[in-house]
């Protein structure tokens, strides 16, 4: 795994003008951690922030594996304005021997607003790596990434999903090409969409946009897209049995990802119970929760990255 390197970059409501080069290693995980701060030196929230990014080429290369590849986030410091930018194994693997010299770049967009934001850009240098890691990458078949990963998204609403359209950078909607970024960077990567509604019967139409309905796999494999499950309040009599409705006594795996959305619509209190039980019964069995909360709204940035 390759050390994690970090940058202090200045950021405002106009944006930010920082170049910041990095060194990638190939054939290893790469970490890189932004410290994002305003004017004096102050800590910038960036709690009501998305982020994309991508390493490519040139500018106007095409998203070929040796080419481009996206950028992966961990987003868990953004209140103290830190990001961590994750490239992968299996992505850097990809890169050329020959001509190892990229560039990057990382957009931030506000959720509020919808307005996107540079934030950082750079040039990029392969450190080309002669040790050749077997497994790893965008096949999620290492012990790190998971052979078979489970992401579980709870979320009973994605802000204007069913009116907007999938190119509304307005909208907190996960657009077509958010989603077919993730799936071609984890194609193996199962995931799953468990709805907390008053009835427990889903509304598909609320979560994602006709577009991205077309497009999306889900983990169920009997033609769910989104699975409806209760507001229980904290009640335990009410708690709905997300081990069981996703399957999970059926996989072997020792890991799983899971996000819940708290965007205010819901939050932890709205799924209390049914996330006690859900956490007991992984515990019970072994598996290990990778768990975040925020309130974007957006069901796919949270397994974006590397998810030890």
């Amino acid at each position: 795994m390759a050390d994690v390197t970090s940058s202090k970059i200045q950021f405002d409501d106009k944006g930010s003008t920082s170049r910041y080069n990095l060194v990638l290693n190939q054939h290893a995980d790469n970490f890189i951690e932004f410290s994002v701060v305003g004017s004096g030196g102050t800590t910038f929230n960036l709690s009501g922030y998305a982020f994309s990014g991508s390493v490519r080429k040139h500018i106007g290369s095409s998203s070929t594996a040796t080419d481009s590849v996206n950028l992966g986030f961990d987003t868990g410091g953004r209140a103290v304005g830190v990001i961590t930018a994750r490239v992968t194994a299996g992505l850097t693997t990809n890169f050329s021997k020959i001509s190892p010299r990229y560039t990057y770049d990382i957009i931030t967009t506000d959720n509020t607003s919808g307005v996107k934001r540079k934030l950082v850009t750079g040039n990029v240098n392969i450190d080309v790596g002669v040790t050749k890691v077997g497994g790893g990458g965008t096949d999620d078949s290492d012990d790190v990434l998971g052979s078979n990963r489970i992401c579980i998204a709870v979320i009973d609403e994605s802000s204007s999903a069913g009116t907007v359209d999938s190119a509304n950078s307005a909208s907190n909607a996960v657009t077509v090409s958010e989603y077919n970024a993730f799936r071609e960077t984890f194609p193996n990567r199962k995931h799953y969409i468990l709805q907390p509604t008053p009835t427990g019967i889903a509304k598909t139409e609320a979560i994602m946009t006709d577009a991205v309905k077309a497009v999306y796999v889900s983990g169920f494999t009997d033609g769910r897209q989104v699975q409806g499950v209760n507001r229980d309040g904290g009640d335990a009599s009410e708690a709905s049995d997300w081990f069981n409705i996703v399957g999970i006594s059926t996989m072997n795996i020792t890991k799983l990802a899971l996000f819940i959305d708290t965007s205010g619509s819901m939050d932890l209190n709205t799924i209390a119970a049914s996330r006690a039980k859900f956490i007991g019964t992984c515990t019970a069995n072994g598996i290990t929760i990778r768990e975040e909360d925020n309130g974007d709204e957006d069901w796919i940035e949270p397994f974006t990255g590397i998810l030890a």
